[in-house]
């Protein structure tokens, strides 16, 4: 159907429709467009959202910092204020433990008790909970979780070094400080940056403490040990470079206030001190350290409020009003403007949007429901039509609406209509598969039993070499022509009306193979397989077998191996190839397993598709791996279902277990090793032996396939049996022991047309010579013979002609 016509067809049905279903009247679709905001309002949305956040989040964040500063902030620093001094008492009583250092020291524990009181009541507070953000918190039962640990350093106070004691309080203080560095999360550098100074300056006063409460604890002695005078090394190295950190953030009244700290007689007294012990590695000046370090304590209190003041003064509270202004801004204009945008888009944008919905759910409707249907209905070949197929078009106001609808009803009936002509074109396809498929097996077969008959005809070793290669050759084109009837969905026409022993399946499969020469199988398990699934099982593992010889070097062998399992009966085909790459190894188990429709493009892939088919058909598992040798590893599972019971198998093999005997169909001859050129080369160690082309025993030469009608398919029949004699030889003993089979005379004869032996005359004491009148019953079975013999020679010369003449065709 061309574009003009499916046009033509759809104006035609729109002015149907407008005449029959009283359409309204269209309108053009730009007048109402022109007063649509929805892309204006969606742009100042996102902008006015974006503003809006960021500066609440501003907002919310100056507000935190006010409540964390007031809530946690002054708390933990007074309570850390309060540990520093009772670890000098600590220290004091632990280098010399008097009764006045004793007493100082439970003055002390009770400051910071209640000091710890305070702080657990201010931030452990609804308030202060809500203005902090997961880590905080978890910092805050960290410093709570420190502080309750005081009561077991206090119990070390007598018996622990000072150096200990100090280390243990450290732990406490260093728990704590940083708490008031995360405290600092507004977005503003230079808040940030003055408000580290100030931490920064907060390290260092905590350093000198330290070095205050080691000079009390040997201020009796005078002495420093090694680690003491280490340690003191390191708080003084930690000093200096904390207090030079925090003169290099700050800047301003600030920086100006911090100078002042640093220019004060308290603080270099203290540096005086400092560099004395450094210097002569002894606390001779011990004595001096309390009433110095008492006073730069109280110095440096007073100037690290008054810097905190400065800094919330002339920087965050500028920052939170500039804050505040612009939240007002934003939120109050720009919440006013999105609602009369809102209010606009929806009262002009309401009729548009309830016709493209309407049009919406069409398409919808379409897409994921009908077409479907449609589709799925041709695969099953059910007749579809067109028209009544495709939808009504939707009523609509605006005139390019009504236009996208007629253009949206062509697509759609140029969709079915090309799913309709796919479906005819994949039937088309099918059918010429089916039909070529039945031409070539026709030939096929008729070129098999003529080998057949070649075959036992053969008198020489070369000359059956020959025969056998091209027998093999005949083989491997009858299960190519096998696989077109597959793919097309037509079943196989080979099949067997008996079960067959699973080891007779598994040697047939790798007797269609070209390289079978390299494959080994291991297991003879005794189950056999059911006979109407042995052809389409012998045509999947031949295809797996064929490309794992395929895609793995000449030099190397592929295993088979056959057990039974729980399951049923498992077959495992591995190579020692390159192995394939994981991806493409999990595609390609995921078309085995689920059967997709053949793909015309994907033509490489035929053997693929045709495994697919069998084992989707019959219910078969098959999966690859990675094998062991770096190759691939093809696991086949036949279910139980498809497998012989066990009357079936006790008939297949004999009366019951052990006995031997039993029947192999044609089909299935069992591999033979031959005297001749024609055999491969075995292995000694090799168990079981590997297998090579099968021999057909003279008793089934004779016997021709039945060429199929076509499309029905019919089962092979059993070769006839061969009449018993002393001239006769076993046909499969030939096969166990590796001789070519012999020839012996009236084996192919029917047993009414055979004649005695000149044996037979000689032992019986009659004359060769002698007439004997013929017995009645054996002139009717001649007779009987004779004439099924010329009716089963005029059908076959009529199917002969008949395909023929197909094939001229």
């Amino acid at each position: 159907m061309s574009r003009q016509s499916v046009e033509g067809e759809c104006m035609a049905k729109r002015d149907q429709g407008q005449g029959s279903h009283h359409r309204p009247q269209a309108q053009p679709v730009r007048r109402r467009i022109a007063l649509l905001l929805a892309m204006p309002l969606i742009a100042l949305l996102s902008l006015w959202g974006f503003a809006a956040v960021t500066t609440a989040s501003a907002a919310l964040q100056r507000y935190h910092y006010s409540t964390m500063y007031k809530r946690i902030g002054l708390p933990v620093s007074v309570v850390t204020a309060a540990v520093q001094g009772e670890r000098t008492a600590a220290a004091s009583v632990a280098g010399h433990p008097t009764g006045a250092a004793v007493q100082g020291f439970q003055e002390q524990t009770r400051k910071t008790d209640a000091a710890l009181a305070a702080f657990r009541k201010s931030a452990f507070s609804s308030d202060a909970q809500g203005a902090l953000d997961g880590v905080t918190k978890q910092r805050l039962r960290s410093i709570d979780k420190a502080f309750s640990g005081l009561a077991a350093l206090r119990s070390r106070v007598g018996s622990a070094t000072p150096l200990q004691i100090i280390t243990g309080y450290d732990q406490v203080t260093e728990t704590a400080i940083p708490l008031l560095g995360m405290m600092v999360n507004v977005d503003d550098i230079s808040v940030y940056q003055q408000s580290r100074a100030l931490i920064d300056a907060y390290w260092a006063e905590e350093f000198i403490l330290r070095e205050d409460a080691l000079m009390a604890s040997v201020a009796t002695t005078g002495r420093l040990s090694g680690s003491e005078y280490t340690a003191f090394v390191t708080w003084s190295g930690n000093r200096a470079q904390s207090f030079a950190l925090s003169r290099a953030g700050s800047s301003g009244h600030a920086n100006e206030i911090l100078g002042t700290l640093e220019r004060s007689p308290e603080y270099n007294a203290v540096l005086k001190l400092e560099n004395d012990v450094v210097r002569r590695r002894s606390a001779s000046n011990a004595s001096a350290w309390p009433r110095t370090t008492a006073t730069l304590a109280d110095l440096w209190l007073r100037i690290s409020q008054k810097a905190a003041a400065v800094v919330d003064r002339e920087q965050v509270h500028p920052v939170a009003q500039r804050i505040t202004t612009r939240l007002l801004i934003v939120c109050g204009l720009g919440l006013l403007v999105v609602v009369v945008s809102v209010v606009l888009s929806i009262v002009l944008a309401r009729g548009l949007a309830a016709e493209l919905r309407r049009l919406q759910q069409v398409a919808r409707h379409m897409a994921h429901e009908r077409l479907p249907q449609v589709v799925g209905r041709l695969r099953r070949g059910e007749p579809v039509d067109v028209e009544e197929e495709v939808p009504a078009p939707p009523a609509a106001r605006t005139s390019e609406i009504v236009d996208l609808a007629d253009a949206f009803v062509a697509v759609q009936r140029t969709a079915i209509t090309t799913a309709v002509g796919e479906a005819e074109l994949r039937s088309s396809i099918s059918q010429v598969f089916v039909n070529l498929s039945w031409r070539s097996q026709s030939l096929l077969h008729r070129q098999l039993r003529l080998l057949d008959a070649m075959e036992g005809k053969a008198s020489s070793p070369e000359e059956l070499e020959d025969l056998f290669r091209l027998d093999h050759l005949t083989t491997r084109m009858r299960r190519h022509a096998e696989g077109l009837v597959i793919l097309s969905g037509s079943p196989t026409v080979r099949a067997w009306d008996h079960p067959v022993l699973a080891e007779d399946v598994v040697r047939s499969a790798i007797s269609e193979v070209e390289d079978y020469t390299r494959v080994e199988v291991v297991g003879s398990p005794p189950a056999a397989i059911s006979g109407d699934v042995v052809a389409d099982i012998i045509h999947l593992l031949a295809e797996l077998i064929e490309n794992a010889t395929t895609f793995s070097p000449p030099a190397t062998e592929v295993t088979v191996k056959v057990e039974s399992v729980a399951a049923g009966l498992a077959v495992e085909v591995v190579d020692r190839g390159v192995g394939i790459h994981p991806l493409q190894r999990a595609a390609l188990n995921e078309r085995l397993a689920q059967s997709l429709d053949f793909d015309l493009a994907d033509t490489d892939r035929l053997g693929l598709f045709v495994v697919a088919r069998l084992a989707a058909q019959h219910a078969i598992k098959v999966s690859l791996h990675q094998s062991p040798y770096g190759g691939t590893s093809a696991i086949v599972l036949i279910p139980a279902g498809l497998l012989a019971s066990g009357d079936d198998e006790r008939a297949l093999t004999g009366q019951g277990p052990g006995t031997g005997g039993g029947h192999r169909p044609r089909a299935l001859a069992a591999t033979a090793k031959t005297n001749g050129s024609a055999a491969p080369k075995t292995n000694g160690n090799a168990a079981p032996q590997r297998l090579g082309r099968p021999i057909r025993p003279a008793s089934q030469a004779s016997a021709p396939d039945p060429v199929p009608p076509a499309p029905a398919p019919a089962p092979f029949p059993d070769a006839p049996p061969a009449a018993a004699g002393a001239d006769d030889q076993d046909p499969l003993s030939s096969e166990i022991t590796g001789v070519l089979p012999q020839r012996v005379r009236q084996r192919h004869l029917a047993p009414q047309l055979r004649q005695p032996s000149r044996g037979a005359h000689a032992k019986g004491g009659a004359e060769p010579d002698d007439f004997d009148e013929p017995d009645p019953d054996l002139s009717r079975g001649l007779m009987s013979s004779l004439q099924e013999g010329w009716l089963r020679g005029r059908e076959d010369d009529e199917i002969n002609d008949r395909n023929d003449g197909q094939e001229d065709e």
